[in-house]
């Protein structure tokens, strides 16, 4: 499927959120409202709530949290959005795996609806950590790393359970801005509450791996998986596991990381190819972008079809907008 108009991805540079940010804040938030407010704003907790929520589990965010408030001049229902603490459901695909052969790197593929995709790789310093991630959420995290070489990225779990507790993407933000290794990450995700099933993949500059599968009222499975798709355990035949081929990509990743014959290159251009990449678009299942993580380096590579890529690093992030048809 061809989308009429192309998709803007950016590159943004801003240590700490102001003009930068208020003015991604200001395109998105009509988007973010609606979603807000697609099951009934009465559905979504109170002023009180969301911040209770926050002192209980990430107090540190509360200073950021009131000054995105501030420069924004939100009311007590944007303020509620912005807590992101039990939002509306979504769903989103996405494979993603460590390479662990001489310099582990984290590649993954981002699958979701190009129109409810953020665009924006940003680099950042809010709480003297420098971070470069996928944003999501308006300050949330998708896949990023920090300047300690801890990265991270987040798939669907495959179940439409909901319960309460925060979006992936504010407490993988929290992760990357507050810890420095996996054990430290891992902690994190084991005490902070996600509001639906995700599986989350976590490498560090030391090479420690971890596969964190969490979903609604189920002790977290920590494992030293290096992969994860769209389904949780062994096997679990869900709707969504068979709509995303889940089975399939897993077994091809599978296949990619024991073969001994393949390189480092092989393995990330694999992502670029069925059944890893999927145009299925209109469905809300389409490949949007490729991102890779190397901790040892400290730089990043992002790529899109028709072989656009560009390289980051925190000794070296330059600004852009590319325009990506799909």
């Amino acid at each position: 499927m061809n989308i009429a108009a192309p998709k803007r991805f950016q590159s943004v540079d801003e240590n700490y959120p102001e003009e930068k940010w208020l003015a991604h804040y200001h395109a998105a938030m009509p988007s973010y409202r609606n979603w807000f407010a697609s099951e009934g704003e009465l559905k979504r907790p109170s002023l009180l709530e969301c911040r209770e929520a926050l002192q209980t589990y990430m107090p540190e965010f509360i200073p950021l949290w009131e000054h995105l408030i501030d420069i924004t001049g939100a009311d007590a229902n944007d303020a509620r959005l912005l807590s992101f603490y039990c939002p509306a459901p979504y769903l989103a695909g996405c494979t993603q795996a460590v390479w662990s052969r001489y310099s582990p790197i984290l590649v993954r593929n981002y699958d979701y609806a190009p129109d409810y995709c953020e665009g924006r790789i940003m680099k950042s310093c809010w709480h003297d950590t420098q971070v470069i991630a996928s944003t999501d959420c308006l300050w949330g995290v998708l896949d990023g790393m920090n300047e300690h070489g801890l990265s991270v990225s987040l798939s669907f779990g495959g179940k439409g359970v909901v319960t309460e507790g925060f979006g992936m993407p504010i407490i993988l933000r929290y992760i990357l801005e507050f810890c420095t290794t996996v054990d430290e990450a891992v902690k994190v995700l084991c005490r902070v509450p996600a509001h639906m099933a995700y599986n989350i993949i976590l490498l560090d500059a030391y090479g420690q791996v971890r596969n964190v599968e969490l979903s609604p009222f189920t002790r977290p499975n920590i494992t030293y998986k290096p992969f994860s798709v769209n389904h949780q355990g062994d096997f679990a035949l869900t709707n969504y596991a068979m709509f995303s081929n889940s089975y399939e990509r897993e077994q091809f990743i599978l296949d990619k990381l024991f073969d001994p014959l393949i390189s480092i290159e092989s393995f990330v251009n694999s992502f670029e190819f069925s059944p890893l990449f999927t145009s299925n678009y209109e469905q809300g299942f389409g490949t949007l972008y490729t991102a890779i993580y190397n901790p040892q380096l400290r730089a990043t590579e992002y790529r899109w079809p028709n072989q656009i890529k560009i390289y980051q690093s925190f000794d070296y992030f330059e600004e852009y907008e590319l325009w990506i048809n799909y």
